[in-house]
């Protein structure tokens, strides 16, 4: 029972959570020249945020750890974090009532772990997508590591959630987004823990199984594939 139980969860994972779209394309670097995304507003789990270009969108970062972990927010678009992880993020529009699609994510990452993102993205024809994940590798305490997200292709990014399976965020920086429209019909609400657990553990299920197959094929292992990487 026990068996099927995992099984049956982690099919309803594997139908919530597809390898990375060829309509996101993630960068190992900062790239782009999107509004500095400046924190001016702590509150507990969630830090909120505004752009200092000429664009007017509300920018909410979330921890879903339930534990209040955003020690500071310094230094404009940097903001130190205290043992999450797992973060979310969402922009909106001025009035705070619909979610605003972005076609750029730029920011680096401090910590100790393994890191995730999840991309949620509406297409062309402003139809959600099913959420894609990348895997965005070992994070350190001292060095930096890069990333630059675009989606392409008329495709605009509705939220960014960054999971850390091994360790733990302590710092995200250098962030900046290039907004595109306010995405039709109500807000989008954080995921309920319920959604996420049923992503990971199908997550989890497979990258087991493909390292066990590696391991018998005499291979290295990789969490997955991801994206296509343009070169640095």
């Amino acid at each position: 029972m026990r068996r099927l139980l995992l099984g049956c969860t982690a099919l309803l994972g594997l139908l919530a959570v597809t390898p990375a779209s060829a309509d996101i394309i993630l960068e190992n670097k900062l790239s782009g020249t999107g509004d500095n995304v400046v924190f001016n507003s702590l509150n507990g789990d969630l830090a909120r945020a505004l752009l200092n270009g000429q664009h007017q969108e509300i920018v909410d970062f979330r921890d879903l750890t339930g534990s209040t972990t955003f020690s500071a927010a310094a230094n404009g678009n940097d903001i130190k974090v205290t043992g999450s992880n797992n973060l979310f993020i969402q922009v909106f529009d001025a009035a705070h009532t619909q979610v605003v699609g972005t076609t750029t994510q730029v920011f680096s990452l401090n910590g100790t772990g393994h890191a995730t993102a999840f991309v949620a993205a509406n297409d062309v024809n402003g139809n959600p997508e099913a959420i894609v994940a990348f895997d965005l590798g070992d994070l350190d305490l001292n060095k930096p590591s890069n990333f630059t997200f675009s989606a392409i292709n008329g495709e605009v990014m509705t939220s960014l959630r960054i999971l850390d399976l091994t360790g733990n965020i302590t710092s995200f920086e250098h962030y900046r987004i290039d907004t595109f429209a306010a995405v039709p019909g109500p807000v989008a609400g954080v995921p309920e823990p319920g959604t996420w657990l049923m992503m990971i553990i199908g997550f989890l299920f497979v990258s087991l199984y493909r390292r066990r197959k590696a391991r018998e094929a005499g291979h290295d292992f990789r969490w997955f594939s991801v994206a296509p990487w343009k070169a640095a």
